[in-house]
């Protein structure tokens, strides 16, 4: 025990923010098969301290941090990285857990693969019902960001274990609230070799959502990856989006940014739908945007 202490071979990760469920989180990473791990709470200023669950852990392989300030997990995330000793970094959200076979069987694939890190399948949990997502492989051809989308839930960051070097090296954008596991994921694939570890072993535990969503954050995400972006994934990545926001109640200025990025996808949309996106006023207004719908149709022809 006292060697695994001194040198550690993995650092966990887990930043929280008056987490709920933290204790069950611990337990998952002191249940693990592999033992040679330390890890890293980082309190990304909580309303109160959360100290003494370290102390009942009994464990020396557990470490609080408290930031004093609130920010987000990103700063959390970063903080953790910069101070963890081992040669890999795993990552861990408060109110996840892992089966006890994670962090072996993530080692065991990055050592076979000659990769600088994993990503994995999860079991959705939704009170006492499971659903699982086996992740896979991104194709030859396929961009990340269009895995990522078309996934969902394909690198989940409760699944990513990673060299520390590699860590550091990308960090996590403190600037994003939103949409910071892809934005992590895709600049980490530029640089590094990251592969699927199909066997789920994280257990990501469903909640009733935010109260709130930063969709500044989604889209200033989305432009600075949308060259990579198939066509229809763009479309259809939107037209999610454009739901949530609608359900969010987001601003007049978040609602048009959606409707009229979708209504430039032409031919992709539709004449309706492209006319339901602009909301015309009047019978001029709707005549003036089908002519414009029209051109666009025929100067992709002509394009092509």
């Amino acid at each position: 025990m006292n060697a695994t202490r001194i040198n550690p071979l993995v650092s966990v990760v887990i930043p929280c923010y008056n987490p709920k469920q933290l204790v069950r989180t611990l337990e998952s990473v002191r249940r693990q098969t592999f033992t040679g791990w330390e890890a890293l709470c980082v309190d990304d200023g909580s309303e109160e301290e959360f100290a003494t669950i370290f102390q009942s852990m009994h464990d020396s392989r557990f470490s609080y941090h408290r930031l004093e300030q609130h920010r987000n997990a990103n700063v959390a995330r970063n903080y953790g990285i910069q101070h963890g000793r081992g040669r890999y970094i795993a990552m861990l959200d408060s109110d996840d857990e892992w089966e006890p076979s994670h962090l072996e069987a993530a080692l065991r694939l990055i050592g076979k693969e000659k990769a600088d890190g994993v990503y994995g399948s999860l079991v959705l949990r939704n009170g006492s019902s499971d659903r699982t997502v086996v992740t896979r492989a991104i194709r030859e051809g396929e961009s990340t960001i269009d895995f990522l989308l078309s996934t969902g839930y394909g690198a989940q960051t409760s699944t990513l274990v990673m060299t520390t070097e590699s860590a550091k090296t990308i960090g996590w954008d403190e600037s994003l609230n939103r949409h910071q596991d892809y934005d992590f994921v895709v600049r980490y694939c530029r640089q590094y070799k990251l592969v699927p570890l199909l066997e789920p072993t994280v257990i990501y535990h469903l909640s009733g959502g935010p109260k709130q969503m930063d969709f500044h954050s989604c889209i200033r995400f989305i432009r600075s990856v949308e060259d990579e972006i198939s066509p229809r994934i763009y479309l259809d990545y939107h037209r999610q989006m454009l739901r949530v926001a609608t359900h969010y109640a987001a601003g007049e200025e978040v609602l048009t940014y959606y409707r009229e990025t979708m209504a430039g996808c032409t031919p992709l949309v539709s004449l309706q739908e492209y006319l339901l996106l602009l909301r015309p006023q009047n019978r001029r207004e709707a005549w003036r945007w089908k002519m414009r719908y029209l051109w666009r149709l025929l100067w992709l022809k002509v394009e092509i």
